[in-house]
């Protein structure tokens, strides 16, 4: 026994210095990009640490300060389809990892065979040439271990986990998705609403300018030229109060599908005016770094780090496999001597067994080849997610700091609207102008309170891509440094 050892030791291992010569050259693998600088975008703060773990927080919406919108995230977060498929989709990848993490351990197992046998008659069996038998084969106990010599189980394992938190990003990515679309959708209901009922204040105004027109006509004191005059307004505010009122629905059937229910279940969401509010930090206290927090940045480097693994196992089938194997049991040609032989149907062994990729046919080398362009692809699948990321970031703090300027603008606006329509109840009183005035300048009012409506609507909404452009509060403490990510080594 020990003899043979040593010679299945010493074969073995001429083998596995014979095999190692035939793996291709490494070649030039893409690189991934550090972090772009941004110090002309936004300015930095001294307080990075708290201002990724305070803005924007995981539960962001709640900054809104609205039950409803509340409400319509948890139904969505809980019932939506979109998010059910991708939980299925991180089970299966959980379940892909369990399974490489059970391949590095031992596998132990039974086997009961019956047979029947004949043995041929001009072959070498002797006196057992051409007679039949009943036999069994009896073990209780199989054993196989993987000597796992040159990591192959081990990268396929960091591959597995790199994909099963790669869905786990990307499960985080379509929560984000969802409660951004939500949250705008929301807010346009409000917006919508709100403008449906300005809208109507401007079909009243014009009701009463064209009513005015026709006492005049009818008391012959204009012409008819007034009248179509008033007509014109009154059919244009008459089909912007239609088509908000159908823009409001439409916005309370997709709230209701993105929030896993029917339409019916849309009619029950609640609108009130002004009804999302809240503060958001200023856009200058935004860190950089919470970019490392987006899930759709950390799904791509994780699928980088599995694409990474894989050139590793690629790399290993160029080398001896070599299993560790062993029975013991009973066996025999004849079931009644199985048992009544007094041990001589006992049988046991272990021993390695080696496989040698002598000749491929270029097999190997091209699975090589295809795991390398795959890392490739996946490593340039980053760099352009990191990018796209740093672009939204600065287009989302571009357009929240117009909104703001917007915002500040429009007041005012309102400010000499309502001083106007003031100014004409004054003089309409005082008998210097008709009620004409007083209704043009109490429309003109309207007219900029729907102007603000959809500028506080147009800054809530920057508000809500600044939040999805950094992640929505996203949280991994497992995110590889992108430095350290594709060693095949």
């Amino acid at each position: 026994m020990l003899r043979f050892i040593k010679s299945a030791l010493w074969v073995t291992g001429l083998s596995l210095l014979a095999s190692c010569a035939w793996l291709p050259e490494e070649g030039t693998r893409a690189k991934l990009l550090e972090m772009p600088e941004l110090k002309l975008t936004m300015k930095g703060t001294a307080n990075v640490d708290n201002i990724i773990r305070e803005w924007p927080g995981a539960q962001w919406w709640q900054a809104f300060h609205n039950p409803e919108l509340n409400r319509l995230m948890a139904s969505a977060l809980k019932d939506s389809p979109s998010l059910h498929a991708a939980t299925a989709r991180l089970s299966q990848a959980e379940a892909v990892a369990d399974y490489q993490a059970a391949e590095m351990l031992p596998s132990i197992n039974a086997n009961v065979e019956f047979h029947q046998r004949r043995f041929s008659a001009t072959d070498f069996y002797g006196p057992n040439g051409g007679k039949s038998f009943t036999g069994a084969y009896i073990d209780p106990l199989q054993f196989r271990y993987h000597l796992d010599l040159w990591g192959k189980d081990k990268a396929a394992l960091e591959s597995a986990l790199g994909k099963e938190r790669a869905q786990a990003s990307e499960l985080a990515m379509a929560r984000l998705i969802l409660s951004t679309t939500i949250a705008r959708h929301y807010i346009r209901l409000c917006s919508a609403e709100e403008d449906v009922e300005l809208t109507h204040t401007l079909v009243e105004k014009a009701e009463e300018k064209l009513k005015l027109a026709q006492q005049r006509w009818q008391g012959g004191l204009t012409s008819k030229d007034p009248l179509y005059a008033s007509e014109q307004p009154l059919a244009a505010a008459r089909q912007h109060e239609t088509s908000v009122r159908n823009q409001a629905q439409l916005l309370h059937n997709r709230l209701a599908a993105l929030a896993g229910r029917g339409s019916d279940w849309g009619k029950t969401i609640i609108v009130a005016a002004n009804a999302v509010t809240g503060h958001l930090p200023p856009p200058e206290a935004i860190a950089l770094g919470l970019l490392a927090h987006r899930p759709d940045v950390a799904a791509a480097l994780w699928q980088v780090e599995a694409a990474a693994q894989l050139i590793k196992v690629a790399k290993t089938n160029f080398y001896p496999d070599v299993n560790l194997v062993g029975f013991a049991g009973l066996r025999s040609l004849n079931l009644k001597d199985l048992f009544l032989s007094h041990g001589a149907s006992v049988a046991y062994g272990i021993g390695p067994t080696v496989t040698l990729p002598i000749f491929e046919g270029g097999r190997l080398a091209a699975e090589l080849k295809s795991q390398q362009a795959t890392y490739d692809a996946a490593a340039e699948s980053y760099n352009g997610t990191l990018l796209t990321a740093v672009q939204q970031v600065a287009d989302s703090l571009a357009e929240w700091r117009k909104t703001l300027a917007h915002d500040a603008d429009q007041e005012h606006a309102i400010d000499a609207a309502e001083a106007a329509s003031e100014l004409a109840d004054k003089r309409y009183r005082a008998g210097l102008s008709n009620r004409d005035g007083i209704i043009e300048a109490e429309a003109a009012l309207v007219q900029q309170q729907l102007t603000a409506s959809e500028m506080r609507s147009t800054h809530l909404l920057a508000a809500v891509g600044l939040i999805e452009a950094l992640g929505g509060g996203y949280e991994n403490t497992t995110i590889p440094v992108p430095g350290k990510v594709g060693n095949h080594d």
